[in-house]
């Protein structure tokens, strides 16, 4: 198999695993929000995946324009 095939492979397992994520921070944070507690934290970290994720987006493109 292709080195970039692997690659695209485990960047797409890695994009599903932060959607996820992100899916499941929100969440949180919109508990915190709801019970009018401090959700600074919780959105700290889902800028953080948001940013991983843009990376990976952006990493999964050159690859596939490289294909």
């Amino acid at each position: 198999m292709a080195h970039t095939e692997r690659d695209l492979r485990l960047l797409a397992r890695n994009i599903a695993r932060i959607k996820r994520d992100i899916r499941l921070q929100a969440s949180e944070m919109q508990a915190l929000v709801d019970a009018d507690l401090d959700c600074s934290g919780a959105a700290r970290v889902l800028m953080h995946l948001q940013s991983d994720l843009r990376l990976f987006l952006e990493k999964r493109e050159r690859l596939t324009c490289e294909s």
